[in-house]
């Protein structure tokens, strides 16, 4: 995935079309990826005069471990993108995201990285369970935290609920 700007420049304002498998040995040192299957990179490259446009579309499979269980799942990922290469920016330019500088070579490697990265889920489960709960704490529903909090009065506004269910009886009379 790493092309010359020369001989890039044989196909000025033509198309050309990417087909790349790739498999990367580490992605990124978060503890819960373990590792991709092979990477699709499929796109079209258009080259103009100063700029390389490239839409891309990755398909990949992460190894990841469950949120909730740490069983190792498979967690599919399908990335489009359109990503444009500048011949005259400079690295310390202000650019949109997705225009990047390039000087001798175009390399789509730390990109496809870059974009798998980014679109890795935080927090991924396949379990349906909900957690029992834990010391001191334990998972409750919506409406069983309505009714607790219902429940509690603070004891300063006791007597003030007192009078809103003598004032709520006196209108139903």
């Amino acid at each position: 995935m790493r092309w010359s700007l020369t001989q890039l420049k044989k196909f000025s304002n033509e198309s050309i079309a990417v087909n790349e498998k790739v498999q990367f040995k580490e992605i990124t040192d978060r503890k819960d990826v373990l590792g991709l299957s092979g990477t699709s990179v499929e796109g079209e490259m258009h080259v103009g005069a100063n700029r390389i446009g490239v839409a891309l579309t990755i398909d990949t499979v992460v190894h990841m471990l469950d949120s909730r269980t740490s069983e190792n799942i498979e967690v599919p990922l399908h990335i489009e993108s359109y990503e444009e290469f500048d011949e005259e920016a400079e690295e310390t330019d202000e650019l949109d995201e997705n225009v990047h500088p390039v000087t001798h070579t175009l390399d789509l490697e730390p990109v496809v990285r870059e974009l798998i990265v980014v679109n890795l889920p935080n927090v991924v489960t396949e379990s349906d369970e909900v957690p029992a709960g834990g010391s001191n704490w334990s998972v409750m529903t919506e409406d069983e935290l309505a009714d607790e909090e219902e429940q509690k009065v603070d004891p300063r506004l006791s007597k003030l609920k007192s009078l809103l269910e003598s004032d709520n009886e006196n209108k139903e009379d």
